[in-house]
Protein backbone atom coordinates (compact mmCIF):
# COMPACT_ATOMS: atom_id res chain seq x y z
CA UNK A 1 0.00 0.00 0.00
CA UNK A 2 0.93 3.01 -0.65
CA UNK A 3 0.53 6.83 -0.11
CA UNK A 4 -0.45 7.40 -3.74
CA UNK A 5 -2.98 4.29 -3.59
CA UNK A 6 -4.40 5.97 -0.17
CA UNK A 7 -5.03 9.12 -1.82
CA UNK A 8 -6.68 7.25 -4.89
CA UNK A 9 -8.86 5.69 -2.41
CA UNK A 10 -10.13 8.93 -0.82
CA UNK A 11 -10.50 10.88 -4.20
CA UNK A 12 -14.29 9.84 -4.40
CA UNK A 13 -14.78 11.76 -7.74
CA UNK A 14 -11.70 10.61 -9.43
CA UNK A 15 -10.26 13.67 -10.55
CA UNK A 16 -7.01 13.59 -9.11
CA UNK A 17 -7.47 16.39 -6.14
CA UNK A 18 -8.95 16.61 -2.48
CA UNK A 19 -11.54 18.64 -1.63
CA UNK A 20 -12.21 19.82 1.75
CA UNK A 21 -14.38 17.60 2.23
CA UNK A 22 -12.95 14.67 0.72
CA UNK A 23 -9.88 15.47 2.78
CA UNK A 24 -11.86 15.03 6.38
CA UNK A 25 -13.16 11.91 5.31
CA UNK A 26 -8.78 11.16 4.71
CA UNK A 27 -8.11 13.09 7.85
CA UNK A 28 -10.00 11.26 10.27
CA UNK A 29 -9.00 7.95 8.95
CA UNK A 30 -5.44 8.79 10.10
CA UNK A 31 -6.25 10.92 13.18
CA UNK A 32 -10.38 9.98 14.33
CA UNK A 33 -9.48 12.81 16.99
CA UNK A 34 -8.74 16.00 14.75
CA UNK A 35 -11.68 18.64 14.87
CA UNK A 36 -12.37 20.18 12.20
CA UNK A 37 -9.98 23.47 12.90
CA UNK A 38 -7.33 20.75 12.98
CA UNK A 39 -8.44 19.53 9.61
CA UNK A 40 -8.47 22.56 7.72
CA UNK A 41 -5.08 23.71 8.87
CA UNK A 42 -3.44 20.51 7.97
CA UNK A 43 -5.28 20.74 4.83
CA UNK A 44 -3.85 24.13 4.12
CA UNK A 45 -0.53 22.94 5.21
CA UNK A 46 -0.94 20.24 2.59
CA UNK A 47 -2.40 22.25 -0.10
CA UNK A 48 1.06 24.01 -0.71
CA UNK A 49 0.43 25.68 -4.10
CA UNK A 50 -2.51 27.24 -2.21
CA UNK A 51 -5.57 26.64 -4.78
CA UNK A 52 -7.94 25.06 -2.56
CA UNK A 53 -7.76 21.30 -3.48
CA UNK A 54 -4.88 19.14 -2.66
CA UNK A 55 -3.64 17.25 -5.79
CA UNK A 56 -1.81 14.04 -5.48
CA UNK A 57 1.98 15.04 -5.29
CA UNK A 58 0.90 17.11 -2.68
CA UNK A 59 -0.32 14.71 -0.36
CA UNK A 60 2.02 12.20 -1.05
CA UNK A 61 4.93 14.28 -0.67
CA UNK A 62 3.34 15.79 2.85
CA UNK A 63 2.50 12.05 3.99
CA UNK A 64 5.35 10.31 3.50
CA UNK A 65 7.20 13.24 5.24
CA UNK A 66 5.17 13.22 8.54
CA UNK A 67 5.27 9.30 8.02
CA UNK A 68 9.55 9.64 8.24
CA UNK A 69 9.48 11.91 10.92
CA UNK A 70 6.90 8.88 13.00
CA UNK A 71 8.97 6.41 11.86
CA UNK A 72 12.38 8.21 12.85
CA UNK A 73 11.14 9.28 15.95
CA UNK A 74 9.81 5.89 16.88
CA UNK A 75 13.05 3.99 16.04
CA UNK A 76 14.52 4.18 18.98
CA UNK A 77 18.28 2.69 18.36
CA UNK A 78 18.46 4.96 14.88
CA UNK A 79 19.50 1.98 12.56
CA UNK A 80 16.58 2.63 10.33
CA UNK A 81 14.44 -0.46 11.11
CA UNK A 82 12.16 -1.61 13.93
CA UNK A 83 11.93 -4.53 15.81
CA UNK A 84 8.66 -5.73 17.42
CA UNK A 85 10.22 -5.13 20.82
CA UNK A 86 10.20 -1.04 19.54
CA UNK A 87 6.84 -1.21 17.95
CA UNK A 88 5.64 -2.64 21.71
CA UNK A 89 7.68 0.32 23.85
CA UNK A 90 6.34 3.32 21.06
CA UNK A 91 2.68 1.90 21.15
CA UNK A 92 2.31 1.95 24.68
CA UNK A 93 3.63 5.32 24.98
CA UNK A 94 1.08 6.65 22.66
CA UNK A 95 -1.49 4.26 25.34
CA UNK A 96 -2.03 1.85 23.07
CA UNK A 97 -3.62 -1.60 24.33
CA UNK A 98 -1.55 -4.32 22.92
CA UNK A 99 1.23 -7.05 24.18
CA UNK A 100 4.32 -7.64 23.32
CA UNK A 101 3.48 -10.66 21.03
CA UNK A 102 0.83 -8.20 19.46
CA UNK A 103 3.37 -6.37 18.08
CA UNK A 104 5.57 -8.74 17.10
CA UNK A 105 2.49 -10.32 15.65
CA UNK A 106 1.99 -7.48 13.94
CA UNK A 107 6.17 -6.74 12.54
CA UNK A 108 5.43 -10.54 11.56
CA UNK A 109 3.01 -9.57 9.08
CA UNK A 110 3.99 -6.29 7.80
CA UNK A 111 8.00 -7.45 7.20
CA UNK A 112 7.87 -7.94 3.29
CA UNK A 113 11.16 -8.79 3.46
CA UNK A 114 11.19 -11.26 5.95
CA UNK A 115 13.95 -9.82 8.35
CA UNK A 116 11.58 -9.97 11.35
CA UNK A 117 12.39 -5.92 11.64
CA UNK A 118 10.33 -3.23 9.88
CA UNK A 119 11.71 -0.91 7.87
CA UNK A 120 10.19 2.27 6.21
CA UNK A 121 8.55 1.06 3.49
CA UNK A 122 7.12 -1.75 5.57
CA UNK A 123 6.00 0.62 8.68
CA UNK A 124 4.33 2.91 5.23
CA UNK A 125 2.55 0.00 4.42
CA UNK A 126 0.96 -1.25 7.45
CA UNK A 127 0.15 2.59 8.49
CA UNK A 128 -2.26 2.71 5.24
CA UNK A 129 -3.46 -1.04 5.51
CA UNK A 130 -4.57 0.29 9.18
CA UNK A 131 -6.00 3.36 7.16
CA UNK A 132 -7.91 1.60 5.05
CA UNK A 133 -9.42 -0.86 7.40
CA UNK A 134 -10.72 2.46 9.56
CA UNK A 135 -12.71 3.79 6.12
Amino acid sequence: MSAKQIFEKFDKNKDGKLSLEEFQKTALAFFNTFSEEEIKCLFNNMDVDGDGEIEAAEFISFTETMLKEVFDFCDLDNDGKMPADEVYVNMTKLGRECTEESCAETVRIADADGDGYLNFEEFMGMVFSDVLKKE
